[in-house]
């Protein structure tokens, strides 16, 4: 079975499972009496995420090491990824406006919902947990699949495969772009805890804002409901302006976000050349046989995920 058509079956599998499964999954924690939201997240993310890469692993006799990328990180490394996690956020704050016009943010409202838990525990449900289940799913099993393809695709691919990860339409567009970035870093870095460092550092934002909001800002839950409503039906002229100052602010950091890139590929290069850790090389240097040219991105598994979720967010199913 081919690289890229094995990787496009594993996330095809897991979509179906995230569907599926918690039908039965609640079943279970109703038997099991097991209501607390805080529970159920985390064995969601266990058994839908967790599990699965263990299987895979296993199934394929891959090795643990190569296929999640588990590779140092040098500090000038990490020093940069930290400051590219806080660069990408204005450029998804810009995405996320565009879904909060048309769709109901969901995900915000769940975690307001949480935000009175200590700060630890929300922490770590919110930010540690996805970093590594998520993680592990796309930018470790799925994006090891697209190894020999040219990095800037399977950014892409698997930047596509992340928003529809998360089955909700208001999270698709900034989520495939955060996705897209993730990949990347990940191949520039050759390391899955570059990715891993930096969803921890957005999610942990978020988590952090809505523990401060909980806070001091007391009746937070009916502000957010007001300003769904707010975005949701707001004049034309309202929605351009605010797509223009936050487009606005979103193309400098666009910039600012190059930059880094750059910098961070120049060390990771200087890391590679001084033995450190090798660095995959870009696809346009590599040695393209049959094989790799036959291993094609647009395969059944890829073609009936985009269908799946496309009928799912329509709820035809």
């Amino acid at each position: 079975m081919k690289k890229v058509f094995k990787a496009n079956l594993y996330f095809l599998i897991i979509l179906i499972l995230e569907i599926v499964a918690p039908i039965f999954l609640g079943q279970l924690y109703y038997l099991l009496n097991i209501t607390d939201a805080r529970v159920v997240l985390f064995l969601n993310h266990f058994i839908l995420f967790i599990i699965p890469a263990i299987v895979y692993i296993v199934i394929t006799k891959s090795s643990f090491k190569k296929t999640l990328r588990l590779n140092k990180l040098g500090l000038k490394q990490i020093s940069l990824i930290i400051l590219l996690s806080f660069a990408v956020q204005p450029i998804m704050s810009f995405f996320s406006l565009i879904g909060s016009f048309f769709f109901t943010n969901e995900v915000g409202g769940f975690v307001s919902e949480i935000s009175s838990m200590p700060y630890l525990l929300l922490l770590a449900l919110i930010a540690v947990l996805p970093a590594i289940s998520e993680e592990i799913t796309i930018r470790g099993i799925v994006l090891s699949g697209y190894e020999d393809k040219n990095k800037y695709v399977a950014a892409a691919v698997t930047g596509l495969f992340f928003g529809i990860l998360h089955l909700d339409p208001h999270q698709f567009l900034y989520t495939a772009v955060l996705g897209f970035l993730f990949a990347l870093v990940v191949r520039v870095t050759n390391s899955i805890y570059s990715s891993m460092v930096m969803h921890f550092i957005i999610n942990g934002t978020s988590a952090t804002l809505a523990k401060l909001s909980n806070i001091f800002l007391q009746g937070m839950e009916a502000v957010n409901e007001v300003e769904e409503l707010t975005l949701k039906y707001l004049n034309l002229s309202e929605k351009l302006f605010m797509l223009f100052m936050f487009g606005a602010l979103a193309a400098i950091f666009v910039v600012i976000v190059y930059y880094i890139f750059r910098k961070l590929e120049k060390i990771s290069r200087e890391e590679e050349n001084n033995g450190d850790k090798i660095i995959e090389l870009n696809y346009s240097f590599r040695t393209v046989d049959d094989t790799i040219e036959k291993d094609r991105i647009l395969n059944i598994p890829f073609i009936l995920s985009i269908i799946i979720y496309i009928l799912v967010m329509a709820k035809i199913i």
